[in-house]
This record gives C-alpha cells, sequence and structure tokens, in this order.
C-alpha cells in the first residue's frame, strides 16, 4: 500500500503560497445552525484517491460547509488532465470544480498547462503548483497464505520461485521505475537510466518478460481488490489503500516497504472560476490544513500518520521534474506497448 505521511511545513508553506491574495477568515457558524444552501453553488473537490475521500470529507469538506456556510460536495477524478480541462478553464454548462487532490506529478503537469493556478511560491514549493497534502508510497504486497517470506522486486519478476499472477499499476509513474530496481539498478540511478533511450528500452524489456503474468490496476481500490479476491500473488499498491482492506483479510496480506517509491499528493485551485468561487477555494484550502482539520483528518484516517523515524523505509522519491518532462514520451510509449502486447 501507499505508506502515508504528512508533508513537512505544510501550514508554513500555505502562508506563503496564499500571501498573495487578500482572503476573509473562515467564521464559524452559530452552535446549531443549519447550513444554508440556496443562492450559492457548491464548491466541487475532485478527487482521484477514492481511499481518502470519506475521511477527507468527514474532516475538512463538512466542517468547513458548515463553518463558511458553503456547501461543498466531493467528486471522483481519474486524474486525467483532459478531465480537468473540461471542468475548469472550458468547463462551461458542465459545471466548475474549485480544489482537486491528486500526485504531485500530475498537479504540476496541470499547473504547466494553466489548468490549476500559480500560487505564490514559498522554499518548500518554489513554484507554487499546488499544496503540498501528503507523501504516499507504493509496496510490494502480497498473499501471505501462498507464499510467507517477504518479496523483494526481483522475486516479483521470479514466477518460477513464486508462481502465480502480478499486479502493477496501469501507468508508467511508478511502474518503469520498479521494473528497472527489478532488473538490478539501484534506486539512486534509476532516473539517470530511464533519462536514456537504453534505460527506457532496458525498462520495457524487464516488463516484456512479465507481460503474461500481469493483472493491470489503475486505482489504489483495484489493487486491493486483486489482493483480496486472490487474482494475483503479488502486487505493486499503495500502502494506505492495504491497510484498509476488510478485516478478514488484514492478516493474510503482507506488505514490504524495502525499496518503496515515495512520492507526493498535492491540493491544487483549479483555474477558470468565478472571482467569488476563487476565493472560496482558497478559503477552503486555508482551511484543509489548519492543525485541527488535520487532527480531525489522522484520527479519521489512521493510515495517514506519519511512519515510525527510527526506521525509515528504503524508498525512491519519485521525481516529479522528470516526470513533467518525460511522462507525455513515456505514457505513448507505453501505451503503444500495451497494445502490442496483446
Amino acid at each position: 500500500m501507499f505508506q502515508f505521511a504528512f508533508r513537512p511545513r505544510v501550514r508554513a508553506a500555505l502562508s506563503c503560497l496564499l500571501a498573495a491574495a487578500s482572503v476573509p477568515a473562515v467564521l464559524p457558524a452559530p452552535a446549531g445552525a443549519a447550513v444554508p444552501v440556496r443562492h450559492r453553488a457548491a464548491l466541487v473537490v475532485a478527487s482521484t484517491e477514492s481511499q481518502l475521500g470519506q475521511a477527507q470529507d468527514a474532516a475538512f469538506l463538512q466542517p468547513f460547509a458548515r463553518s463558511a456556510r458553503q456547501p461543498v460536495v466531493r467528486k471522483a477524478w481519474n486524474g486525467s488532465l483532459v478531465d480537468l480541462d473540461a471542468h475548469g478553464l472550458h468547463a462551461g454548462r458542465a459545471g466548475t470544480w474549485s480544489l482537486v487532490f491528486a500526485e504531485d506529478s500530475t498537479i504540476r503537469a496541470a499547473c504547466v498547462g494553466e489548468l490549476v493556478i500559480h500560487l505564490a511560491g514559498s522554499a518548500t514549493n518554489p513554484d507554487g503548483c499546488g499544496v503540498p497534502g501528503l507523501t504516499a508510497q507504493v509496496v510490494v504486497a502480497w498473499d501471505q497464505t501462498r507464499h510467507r517470506s517477504a518479496p523483494r522486486w526481483a522475486d516479483f519478476w521470479d514466477i518460477v520461485r513464486f508462481p502465480g499472477k502480478r499486479g502493477l499499476r496501469r501507468d508508467p509513474r511508478t511502474t518503469l521505475e520498479i521494473a528497472l530496481m527489478a532488473d538490478g539498478v539501484a534506486p539512486g540511478d534509476v532516473y539517470n537510466q530511464l533519462a536514456t533511450p537504453q534505460g527506457v528500452d532496458r525498462a520495457f524489456r524487464k516488463l516484456s518478460q512479465l507481460r503474461p503474468y500481469i493483472t493491470w490496476w489503475s486505482t489504489p481500490t483495484d489493487a486491493t481488490s486483486i489482493l483480496e479476491r486472490g487474482q494475483v500473488l503479488m502486487s505493486s499498491a499503495p500502502d494506505d489503500a492495504v491497510h484498509n482492506i476488510s478485516v478478514r483479510h488484514r492478516n493474510t496480506i503482507g506488505i514490504n516497504t524495502d525499496m518503496a517509491l515515495s512520492y507526493g499528493l498535492s491540493w491544487g485551485v483549479v483555474a477558470g472560476q468565478s472571482a467569488f468561487r476563487l476565493g472560496q477555494a482558497r478559503n477552503l484550502l486555508h482551511f484543509i490544513v489548519q492543525p485541527a482539520q488535520q487532527a480531525a483528518f489522522r484520527v479519521r484516517y489512521p493510515a495517514a500518520t506519519p511512519p515510525d523515524t527510527t526506521h525509515p523505509p528504503v524508498a525512491l522519491p519519485v521525481d516529479v521534474q522528470f516526470w513533467q518532462v518525460h511522462y507525455p514520451a513515456l505514457s505513448q510509449r507505453f501505451d503503444t506497448w500495451l497494445r502490442d502486447a496483446g
């Protein structure tokens, strides 16, 4: 699963990010007051992380709705920039989203494409592309009823010793990095390899070796579902999603954080909103990062508790700048490879 930890100095960063805009403070509603919904269209918050949705709604969105007397609704988002554009600059009658929550590489691409607005920069976020939310990890998860010892990425490719299907994300991000580490590339050299045609060829050759045994997943829920149903022996998976699987499977699905891939998820303010909605979106973002709301979120989503820093996992940070440059080309190659592989 992904192992989630709160991004450092988020509150301080947001103060800098929002300094350029003067927005009124959110005043608490009188005790027992109902949230009026007429005359104000709801702010729409879109998130690609379905596992987080209920906790985000309870800790952030609905408390803000009550305090600001501003309706807020949550929508599922597939992470597509085309979908974001259709609900932002070119929303028309489709309706405008206000905030989005997704991987840093997605938010960065949206920022470059001017689909989310640039906020004032800070030491932790110099280009102002979104506000850091969480840090996640992709790890090896496996069915302990079929194999007891913890597999590594090299074992992931060993079908002879560990027969069974494998789960991988249907996206070049994290998948190509895993292929190279399974092929013996040290984590610190992965992006140097992927920046060369030879390294990209090497990653796809490694994937081709495993192709007949791969079951693809697209969302954290998909990743855990194929494990719970016994469709795969092992899978790359978000650590938080594995921690939130059904109770009867919690003792049977193991995780190995050795050589995990860590990456960030951030909030973005959608471009194309009216001035009033933009101000409300900024207010909501400021509300989200307040200590009280973060504490409420941790209660509702224990997987977001920071990991034990005395025994940190060995992790490869996903290089957001690398994917900002190379994602279009590698995504096209990945899609072509999938089609050619049948």
